[in-house]
C-alpha cells in the first residue's frame, strides 16, 4: 500500500484555525493591494480604488475563510511529506484555484458596479482580477502550502 493510501484511510490532514485565520490575513493584503490597483486603473480614480480594495476586504475575507474550512475537510490530493506532515497536490491547489475563482467573481463584478454604477468598468476590473488574481492565488497556496505550522495529521475515527 503506498504512502499516499495510507494517509488517505487512517489519518486526516488537516489545518488549524489559527493558520486558516492567518493564511486569510496574508490572502486578503495581497488581494487589497490588488484590487486598490486595479480599481485605480480602470477608474482612474484613487478614491474609487480604496473603496473597491475596502469593500472587497470585507466581503471576501468571510467567503476566503469559509472557502478554506470547506476545503481543509475534503482529504483528495493532500499528500505524506517527511518535513510538512502533508502538503497539497498541484491538482488539488489548482481545483482550489477554481472553485475560488467560482466563488469570488460575484464579488469582483458587482463590489466595482454598485461603487461606479459602470457596467464597463466592473466588467473591466471584472478581467484584470480574474487574470492577475488566479495567478496570485496559485502562488499565495503553493507557499502557505511548504509552511509546516498549524497543520497536523490525526486518525480518523472508524
Amino acid at each position: 500500500m503506498s504512502a499516499t493510501a495510507v494517509l488517505e484511510k487512517n489519518v486526516k490532514a488537516i489545518e488549524k484555525h489559527p493558520r486558516t485565520i492567518i493564511k486569510t490575513i496574508s490572502w486578503r493584503i495581497l488581494l487589497t493591494i490588488s484590487h486598490f490597483i486595479n480599481g485605480l486603473i480602470v477608474t482612474g480614480s484613487i478614491a474609487i480604488g480604496l473603496k473597491i480594495a475596502g469593500w472587497s476586504l470585507v466581503i471576501n475575507s468571510g467567503l476566503y475563510w469559509l472557502h478554506e474550512r470547506i476545503w481543509n475537510w475534503v482529504q483528495w490530493n493532500k499528500k505524506p511529506s517527511d518535513n510538512l506532515f502533508f502538503q497539497d497536490g498541484h491538482p488539488r491547489t489548482t481545483t482550489k484555484m477554481l472553485t475560488w475563482r467560482a466563488i469570488v467573481n460575484f464579488s469582483n463584478f458587482f463590489v466595482p458596479y454598485f461603487i461606479t454604477g459602470s457596467w464597463g468598468k466592473a466588467g473591466a476590473f471584472f478581467t484584470i482580477a480574474i487574470i492577475v488574481n488566479m495567478s496570485l492565488f496559485y502562488i499565495h497556496e503553493r507557499i502557505w502550502n511548504r509552511v509546516k505550522w498549524g497543520k497536523v495529521l490525526v486518525k480518523k475515527f472508524s
